[in-house]
């Protein structure tokens, strides 16, 4: 099943899809113009996990205003819209930006709509270019990314997130177990966990039942549920759902937690660390 069969892309795939035929026919050097954050470094990366597949010659250019290239350009926009740009020609210039979409419908009828991250629609595109791409499945857990770093998950729960950790689950992308399932847990990704008492929860997870092990995980993150971060959403992800992808010792959040960190501590050093953390991401599928 392709990204762009699901419900939440009902909307973005007919220029998505007619993206993909143009770019895979395009002559000329893409250019893939992106904001130099962190949403913009992942949007990056997939793109060009999926144009390395389909040996497409691209260059990448991070900067605070991504504007398009003289030449064919993809480019990253942040604000949030409600209906993708146009394709113009002339030269080839193609537009991502978060889009407000309607993600499922509930059984009792009711739409949930959230955002549709632009690190989302990069790999949506990614995967119509390439979809059997080697580098393009590598890349596929990190389609998380955009909607993981957004304040959605902070407020509430975000249905765009859980739609596509759950087809990534599905098909195969991805595992996603509780906490102490994870070899290697960075505890900043949920700061007022008792180590302690994660690692003696981990050292009998083995021995105890579905029953025991729900009421021990329970216990282990009741303390947290009186602050007000992070959210019961986020909290939910964080304590039983953790992302996990085939040779990872580190989940999701915790690569996650361990890059923004950095980050934020090093503004000067952006432009060179984001360089390098994709360069890390096509090489071997994980953060530096």
């Amino acid at each position: 099943m392709s990204l762009l069969d699901l419900p939440a892309f009902t909307t973005a795939s007919p220029v998505l899809r007619e993206a993909a035929l143009k770019l895979r026919t395009t002559e000329s050097t893409l250019t893939i113009a992106a904001p130099l954050d962190e949403h913009g470094m992942f949007a990056s990366a997939l793109l060009e996990a999926a144009l390395l597949d389909a040996g497409i010659p691209y260059q990448r250019r991070l900067r605070e205003n991504p504007t398009p290239a003289n030449g064919p350009s993809i480019v990253i926009d942040s604000a949030p819209v409600s209906k993708l740009q146009s394709i113009t020609t002339g030269p080839l210039c193609i537009h991502l930006a978060p889009l407000e979409v309607e993600a499922l419908v509930a059984s009792g009828g009711d739409s949930r709509r959230g955002l549709l991250s632009s690190v989302a629609l990069a790999a949506a595109l990614g995967n119509s270019i390439a979809p059997s791409g080697a580098l393009s499945r590598l890349l596929m857990p990190w389609i998380l990314a955009g909607n993981w770093l957004s304040e959605g998950l902070e407020h509430t729960y975000d249905p765009v997130y859980t739609v596509l950790r759950d087809y990534l689950s599905n098909e195969g992308h991805i595992r996603v177990v509780p906490m102490p399932e994870v070899p290697d847990v960075n505890p900043k990704s949920l700061s007022g966990i008792d180590a302690v008492a994660l690692a003696a929860v981990r050292d009998r997870w083995g021995q105890l039942d579905l029953e025991g092990r729900a009421q021990s995980l329970s216990h282990l993150l009741k303390p947290l549920l009186d602050a007000e971060l992070p959210s019961t959403a986020r909290l939910e992800e964080l304590g039983w759902h953790r992302v996990m992808a085939a040779g990872w010792e580190r989940d999701l959040a915790s690569q996650l937690s361990s890059f923004t960190k950095s980050w934020r501590d090093n503004p000067s050093g952006r432009r060179s660390q984001a360089s390098d953390t994709i360069d890390c991401l096509l090489r071997t599928g994980q953060m530096p």
